[in-house]
This record gives structure tokens, sequence and C-alpha cells, in this order.
């Protein structure tokens, strides 16, 4: 059975909400001829550890970046942590740690990275960390020293603030710790994302010798502009940010074999931040026809009934969906909105719920939490409508589609590649817009009728689950068979 090392950021299995984790879900669970080892980077520690993983989920690392100090701390380690801690000397540090580490702060936060040196300077600190105890070699009072050294040399970064500068700082170092990560030999390695946890396959590619895959759902580097720009406002932090993120990409692309967007929009992302246009294909995501599929259920109240299924986060923009329901009330006074999701973000929680109040929107907009059977939420609508600011190729979409549901959608990312003909679709953070596709497709019969139809026939045609397994099931086959004969041409060339 051939082994893959499945690399996530705070989704499969630790949190089972959202598309990347569906994805991952649907692909480990439809691949069973593969065994696969995850690996979860954890924003927090504490995230949940009671989940079930099928037979060929032979092991899960979760790596938690905050609150802890040591990966040891959170996971047994075969090596032993007192003869690495003692052996980490001051002259190991010194010798050994701070040229690589002075190398790898210059090279990733400089405008004129070589993608090529930071990948080897990442294979070094690995090699070297996994050897030696990693706490003992960040927290060393001289890596902050040559943090503010290299940030000097540039005058933009020279006028960070002091808590941007720390942050930066802070963040770098424990994103440093996944260097220390002993990870097993593998025939393929498959990212999820092209980010700081994927810095993994960077030497886990060098150690397997093995190809690896990036699938990106949401181009990380689109959604990290969005972020930067909404929560910081010191510019010089921004540049850096800016910079910083763009070097990780580009090395993360640099090392992949291919790259699978789930949409082209992202491969348009993709090939402006420099990824090789001849290793993108394009893989769109998959539903299960079986499961979402047009059914009768029960429903509450014959009300018009608009349902929403996402996270409540400021990139669902949940307050703009509250606040078109507020206008689209005007010319259909029982309108309701059934918003099913969970959220992470307690103020923007607090924010949206603020508005329903502050519009009176009590007995019009109502949230209703997690939901396990989303095909039967879906079958309660009359519509669907998506309020995001960003997506890469939704599953609610789709679902919604499979479903035979008319969809209203901001045009973000590949929202219209999945859409176009089936749906209406508006300009984000446009309440007005979003209200009057709403009222439209609620009082065009016709119209809604005829979308039904056409979204049931493109997911069916375009967007199946059993075609997107069939491509990634073709693309490993593919990649494992080609290194394979590499690898015996190259021995053959040797032993002549």
């Amino acid at each position: 059975m051939k082994k893959v090392l499945l690399i996530n950021w705070d989704s499969y299995p630790n949190f089972a909400t959202g598309g990347v984790y569906t994805w991952t879900k649907t692909l480990v669970d439809s691949m069973t001829d593969y065994e696969f080892i995850v690996i979860n980077e954890l924003s927090n520690p504490n995230s949940n550890r009671l989940y079930k993983i099928p037979q060929n989920v032979t092991s899960v690392l979760e790596v938690p970046i905050f609150g802890s100090t040591r990966y040891e701390e959170y996971c047994k380690r075969d090596h032993n942590l007192q003869a690495r801690i003692l052996k980490t000397t001051q002259r190991v540090i010194n010798e050994k740690f701070i040229p690589l580490y002075r190398d790898f702060i210059m090279s990733v936060i400089s405008d004129r990275c070589n993608t090529q040196v930071l990948a080897d300077l990442i294979i070094k600190l690995h090699d070297l960390l996994v050897e030696y105890d990693a706490k003992k070699c960040l927290e060393h009072p001289l890596t902050w020293d040559i943090f503010i050294e290299q940030l000097n040399k540039e005058s933009i970064y020279g006028s960070m603030t002091f808590k941007e500068a720390l942050t930066a700082f802070q963040l770098i170092q424990r994103n440093i710790q996944l260097f220390s990560i002993e990870v097993p030999k593998v025939d393929i390695i498959h990212c999820s994302l092209a980010w700081l946890p994927s810095l993994i396959a960077v030497y886990a590619k060098k150690e397997s010798n093995c190809p690896v895959v990036i699938t990106e759902h949401g181009v990380a580097f689109r959604e990290l502009l969005l972020y930067y720009n909404a929560f910081l406002f010191d510019e010089p932090s921004k540049i850096f940010w800016k910079v910083f993120s763009h070097n990780i990409v580009r090395v993360v692309y640099s090392v992949s074999d291919i790259i699978t967007p789930v949409c082209e929009a992202n491969m348009n992302w993709e090939k402006s931040l420099g990824a090789d246009p001849s290793k993108i294909k394009v893989i769109y995501n998959g539903v299960n026809t079986s499961r979402f599929k047009p059914m009768q259920v029960e429903r509450e109240s014959n009300r018009p009934t608009v349902v929403t299924v996402a996270r409540v986060d400021v990139f669902k923009d949940i307050v703009c969906l509250i606040q078109a329901i507020n206008y689209a009330k005007e010319q259909i006074p029982d309108i309701q909105c059934l918003i099913y999701g969970t959220s992470s973000d307690l103020d923007y929680s607090l924010k949206c719920l603020k508005t329903v109040k502050d519009l009176h929107l009590e007995d019009h907009v109502k949230f209703m939490g997690a939901t396990k059977e989303p095909e039967k939420v879906y079958n309660q609508a009359d519509i669907v409508a998506i309020s995001s600011i960003t997506e890469g190729f939704p599953f609610t979409i789709i679902e919604a589609m499979a479903c035979g549901k008319a969809v209203v959608a901001s045009d973000v990312g590949g929202v219209r590649e999945a859409l176009d003909g089936c749906g209406l679709l508006v300009r984000s953070r446009r309440p007005h817009e979003l209200a009057q596709g709403m009222v439209k497709l609620l009082k065009d019969d016709k119209l809604r009728q005829q979308f039904e139809s056409a979204a049931i026939k493109k997911v069916h045609d375009e967007f199946t689950l059993e075609k997107c397994i069939d491509s990634f099931r073709n693309e490993y086959e593919r990649l494992i068979s080609s290194h394979v004969r590499q690898h015996q041409k190259h021995r053959e060339m040797i032993i002549q």
C-alpha cells in the first residue's frame, strides 16, 4: 500500500468543519488503497483530539505552534530529549545554529529571495534541529538581535513599531519549530495549502525522495492580504508580511511537482505569484450526488426561506447577508434567512447579533448553529445565498446546486465557474445587489426553476465526487510511477 503524507492546518481530523475538512475527509475515505499519515498544524494546543479516523489513516501528527515550547511536550518522540538538550551547548548554538538562522531570516524577508537558497536553508535547519534542541536554539537572545539587525537593513522595515516587530519575530520563531518535526518516509506528499505548514514538505521531499502535490482551496496569499489590510494599520508591517508571505508561498510552489488548484481563479493567482504554469492542473471539488440531491423534507413554515451554510466569520461577510435581508424584506415582508454554521470569532459573532438587533430582524434572521445534515438544510430552502468576500471553489455552492436549489452568490474566487448559467452572481460587499438577487429568484418562479434544473445537470456533468477522486488518483499514480522510473534510471546510470 502506497503511503501519502497529508499536510493540513487547523483542519482534518481535529476540526470537523469547513470546505478543506470536507475535501480531506472525502479524499481519505475514498482512497482506501492508500495509507495516509496526516500532519495537522494546530493554532491551539487544546484542539479537539476526540475524533474517528478510518483504518487507512495510520497516524496523525498534531503539531501545535502556540501554547507549548517543545514539540515533545505534546507528542512523544523516540529520541532522548534530555540527551539532545545537553548536547545543545553554547558552542553548538553559536557555531552551527546562529549562522543558519541569520541566513534564513535574511532570505525569508528579502524581496530578492532565491527560493532554491531558502529551500536549502530549511533543509539544513531541519537536519540541525532534529539532532539538537530547538527550544534552546530558538530562545537564545541572539535570535532577537539578528532579527532586528535584518529588519534594520531595510529602511522600510526599520520603521516598524516594536509591537509589530515582536509579533513578526514570535510568529516566525514558532513556525521554525516545524523544522524539528521528524516525518516518516512516504511515496507522495500532499499539502492542502501553500503556507507555513507546508514548509514541512520542503525537507520531507528530500528525505523521502518523492513527489509533492499542492492543492490550494483558497489562495493563502490572497486571504492573508485581506487579513493584513483589515487588521494592520502600520504600513511597514503590511509590506513586511506581504514580502514574507510571498516568499513562503514561492518556496512551497518551487518544491511541488504538481499544483492542483480547485478552480481557474486560483490558478490565475498562482501564476501571478510565480508558480510554474506547466505544473498547474485544475481539479474541481466534487460532491456526493447520492447524498446531495432533491428530496422532500419537513419545513417549519411556508415563509419564503433563504438558507446559507457558512462559518460566521468576517470572510463570509454574514453582516452583508443580514443587511441584504433587511432590504429584501421591503419587497417580501415575510422573508426569513436561516444561517447554519459555527464560529470561532466571538467579536464578529457579536457584531452579527448586534446587526440583527439594530435592524429589528429577530423574526427574519436566525442562527441555527452547525448541522450534520446539510443535504436536508438545503432542501428546506427556497433559495441559497452566499455573501463571501473571498472563496476558492466552495462546497456549499455545488452542494446546493446538487440539491436542485437556485443560488445567488458573491462573484469571488471560483464561484462563477460553478454557478455561471445556474444562478445569480453579484458583487461582494453589496447588500443591495444581494437583496435584489434574492428577491428576483423568490419572485420569478420560471427563472428559479430554470436555474434549479441547470444546476443539477451541471453538477452531474462536471462536479461529481467520482470525477474529483479519479483525478487525484490518476495524478498520484502518474507521479509515483514517473518518480520510480526516474529513480531506476538514475541507479542504472550510477552502475554503468
